[in-house]
C-alpha cells in the first residue's frame, strides 16, 4: 500500500491539466493528420488498406509498379466479376509484401556484410597503427592489441627498432623490460634469451665511461663498447637471436593474414545465410505468405475454369437441342418390338431310328415328296450345254 497521497484536485490543478491537455492534442489540421499518421510506420504489414500507397511512398516503393503488377495479373487470369477483381486485387498485394520480405531478407544479409567490413577495416587500422617507423619512433609502449595480427605486427616492428639500434651498438634499458613484458604470456627459450642479452647490454652501456661525442646525455642509453671477448660474442649472439626472431615473427604473421582471409571468405559467405529469432520470424512470415498466395491462386484458377466451361455447356446443350426429334424417334425404333415380316421358314428335322435328332441326316425342305419332286433340278438341254 503506498503512504504516498494524492494531490487534491484543487481548481489550479485542473485549470494546469486542461492547460496541457490542449497543447498536446497533436495535429488538427488535415494536412497535419495526413503527415503524422505515418509516424508509427515499421514495416507496414498492419497499415490500413486505405493507406497502402502512402505506405508504399514511405518505404521507398514505387505504386506505379503495383499497379504494373496488377495489370500482368488480370491479364492473366482475365478480368470479371466484382469477385474476381478482389481476389486479383488481393494476390496482388500478396506478391507486393512478398517483394517486400525478400528485401528485408537481402537487408539482414547485407547488415552482416556491412558489419563483416567494418570489422574488417577497424583491423586493418589497428594493424596499421601497430606499425613502427625505425626512424621516427624512439620511445614505444608495448600495449597488446586484442587482434592478434596486430599484436604480431607490433611485436615485428619493435624487434625491427631493437635490431637498428643493435647495429648502432645502442641499448635501452626500458627496450629490454617492455619486451620481457610482452613475452611473458609466451615461453620460448629465444625470447627468453633475446631479453637476458638486451639487458645485459643495455646494463654495460649505462656503467660504460662518457665517450667523446655522447653529447653528455646522461648515462641511459649511452652505446655499448666491448671490453672483453666474451662480450663480443655475446652481441653476436644477439645479432642472430634477432635475426631469427625477426623471420619467425614475420612468417607466424603471413599466417594470420592468411587465417584471416580464409575467416573472412568464410563470414561473409554466412552472411548469406543468417540466423537468430529475427531471421525465423521472416521465414516463418515467408512460408505464410507463400500458401496465402497457392490458394489464392488456386482460387483464381478455379473461377477462370468454371467461366471458361459455362459457355461450352451452353453451346453443347443448344447443339443437341436441335437433333432432339432425330433421337427420339432412333430411340422409338430400338424399343419397338421386331415385327415378323420375312422371317425365314422353320428348320424340319426328321428324327433318326434311334429316335435323336441329331443321331440321323438332317432334311432342308418341305416334307411332301410331291413338294420334293418339284424340288429336283430343272433338266438341261445339250443346246443350252
Amino acid at each position: 500500500m503506498s503512504i504516498r497521497h494524492s494531490p487534491q484536485l484543487t481548481q489550479p490543478l485542473l485549470d494546469a491539466a486542461r492547460s496541457n491537455a490542449r497543447c498536446s492534442t497533436g495535429p488538427r489540421s488535415a494536412a497535419g493528420k495526413h503527415n503524422s499518421r505515418m509516424n508509427a510506420l515499421e514495416h507496414g504489414e498492419r497499415s490500413d488498406p486505405d493507406n497502402h500507397y502512402d505506405v508504399m511512398r514511405a518505404l521507398g516503393e514505387d505504386p506505379t509498379q503495383f499497379e504494373a503488377l496488377k495489370q500482368e495479373l488480370q491479364d492473366s487470369f482475365g478480368t470479371g466479376d466484382a469477385f474476381i477483381e478482389k481476389q486479383i486485387d488481393d494476390l496482388a498485394r500478396l506478391y507486393w509484401r512478398r517483394d517486400r520480405l525478400e528485401r528485408s531478407q537481402t537487408g539482414l544479409m547485407r547488415r552482416a556484410l556491412l558489419e563483416l567490413e567494418e570489422a574488417q577495416h577497424r583491423r586493418r587500422k589497428e594493424i596499421e597503427d601497430c606499425t613502427i617507423e625505425v626512424g621516427r619512433a624512439i620511445n614505444v609502449t608495448l600495449e597488446e592489441p586484442s587482434d592478434p595480427a596486430a599484436r604480431l605486427r607490433l611485436l615485428l616492428s619493435f624487434l625491427g627498432l631493437i635490431r637498428f639500434q643493435v647495429h648502432g651498438r645502442y641499448f635501452l634499458a626500458w627496450q629490454a623490460a617492455a619486451l620481457q613484458s610482452f613475452y611473458r604470456k609466451q615461453s620460448g627459450w629465444r625470447g627468453a634469451r633475446l631479453c637476458f642479452l638486451l639487458a645485459l647490454f643495455a646494463e654495460a652501456g649505462r656503467v660504460a665511461p662518457l665517450v667523446e661525442g655522447d653529447g653528455g646525455g646522461g648515462h641511459e642509453g649511452r652505446p655499448f663498447v666491448a671490453t672483453e671477448p666474451a662480450d663480443e660474442l655475446r652481441y653476436n649472439e644477439l645479432v642472430l637471436l634477432l635475426a631469427d626472431e625477426v623471420a619467425a615473427v614475420e612468417q607466424e604473421f603471413e599466417y594470420e593474414e592468411k587465417l584471416n582471409e580464409e575467416k573472412t571468405a568464410i563470414e561473409r559467405d554466412a552472411c548469406l545465410a543468417p540466423s537468430g529469432e529475427e531471421w525465423r520470424m521472416l521465414l516463418r512470415r515467408e512460408e505464410s505468405l507463400d500458401r496465402a498466395i497457392d490458394r489464392k491462386i488456386k482460387l483464381l484458377m478455379t473461377l477462370r475454369k468454371a467461366a471458361t466451361q459455362k459457355p461450352q455447356t451452353l453451346e453443347s446443350r443448344s447443339a443437341s437441342g436441335e437433333d432432339v426429334g432425330a433421337t427420339a424417334r432412333t430411340a422409338e425404333l430400338r424399343s419397338a418390338p421386331p415385327e415378323d415380316v420375312g422371317s425365314p421358314a422353320p428348320i424340319d428335322e426328321e428324327p433318326s431310328p434311334e429316335g435323336s435328332p441329331m443321331s440321323g441326316p438332317v432334311r432342308i425342305g418341305p416334307s411332301d415328296p410331291r413338294d420334293r419332286e418339284g424340288c429336283q433340278a430343272p433338266a438341261v438341254s445339250s443346246a443350252g450345254a
